[in-house]
């Protein structure tokens, strides 16, 4: 038997797209959202029950949710697409949900957890957007920011892509905010309001280096996933234990050179390859970030050596084979021939 729900959408007098006020969007982001990180993601229903008393109807929202929602998505389940579609529905859950966010006493947030859990679990399986997004804040906060300004968002909060849609709900006197975003989810899929062309930013962690951090946290620490962008263009996507590069990870860096391997408290350590950006690579073990151990390194004209490395270097025993059909067997010490030692 199948259970109809009883949602009705409201008329849209607030939006997820603009802030009421400059205090308000500073609040949103007073602090990094900490502690969901460690729940497993469960369904909706689950995910909603600890809010129930602050958002009234909220099981009839969400049996519309997984009614309407996207049905065979082959990226989320169905409780993630529903988490997604409740979101964007005309209610109150978005507003009590920002209020739990812009709270200083962050004990406030912890009913949410469940859903955050499902919400932001599904977001991050989306594909990231890298392009220019549309946010409001009702007044003239101009004297408040300058032209590309870094700013770290906190918290969760909604742009569109169509810079109409964020201007419709703008006072006279509103100041929109042209945002460039790189690890922005669109929604728009999955929205109950398609036309609005949603782009949910994550939340991230800003260092004071400029560096930030979108991912999983523990005790504030990075934890478990996540990917730290630096102020130079370079960027680490991989395994984190209490805030160090722990396990598979992949180093970008801003000269060209890439490291796809394992890491140990932020160093290479283990099997991994290097693609330097002259055109070399090192494949092989690595140990306190030097090649160590077996390998394989590779010049561009394809000279090739297999052997032994020490601190970068090669040494003890390896095969040096030239493009000409030259090789070179034997010891090696401090990255000179020895030749074939016995």
């Amino acid at each position: 038997m199948s259970h109809k729900s009883t949602y009705q959408a409201k008329t849209k007098k607030e939006s997820r797209f603009v802030d009421t006020n400059f205090a308000e969007f500073q609040s949103a982001n007073y602090n990094p959202i900490d502690g969901y990180e460690e729940l497993v993601v469960s369904s909706l229903e689950q995910a909603v029950q600890p809010i129930h008393l602050l958002i009234p109807g909220i099981s009839d929202y969400v049996t519309h949710a997984k009614q309407k929602c996207v049905q065979n998505s082959p990226l989320l389940t169905l409780e993630e697409c529903a988490a997604i579609y409740l979101y964007t529905m005309s209610t109150n859950l978005f507003k009590q949900l920002n209020k739990a966010l812009r709270a200083k006493k962050r004990w406030e947030l912890k009913p949410w957890f469940p859903f955050l859990k499902l919400f932001i679990t599904a977001l991050k399986k989306l594909p990231p957007l890298n392009g220019t997004v549309w946010r409001g804040i009702i007044g003239n906060v101009t004297s408040g920011f300058s032209e590309n300004d870094n700013e770290t968002w906190w918290s969760v909060n909604s742009c569109s892509t169509d810079i109409k849609v964020a201007q419709a709900f703008l006072s006279p006197s509103g100041t929109l905010f042209a945002i460039h975003t790189t690890s922005g989810r669109s929604i728009h899929e999955y929205s109950a309001h398609k036309d609005e062309k949603e782009v949910v930013l994550l939340p991230e962690k800003g260092y004071p280096d400029g560096s930030r951090y979108e991912g999983y946290l523990k005790n504030g620490k990075r934890h478990c996933f996540g990917v730290h962008y630096y102020k130079d263009g370079g960027d680490y996507t991989g395994q984190w234990v209490d805030d160090e590069q722990n396990g598979e990870g992949i180093r970008t860096f801003s000269s060209g050179s890439r490291y796809e391997g394992m890491y140990r408290n932020s160093k290479k350590h283990g099997y991994g390859i290097y693609w330097f950006a002259n055109g070399q690579i090192y494949d092989g073990e690595w140990i306190d970030d030097k090649g160590n151990g077996q390998a394989i390194y590779i010049w561009p004209d394809k000279t090739q050596y297999r052997g032994m490395f020490k601190d970068n270097l090669k040494h003890g025993y390896g095969i040096l084979a030239f493009p000409d059909g030259r090789t070179w067997k034997g010891f090696w010490e401090n990255d000179k021939y020895k030749g074939e030692i016995q």
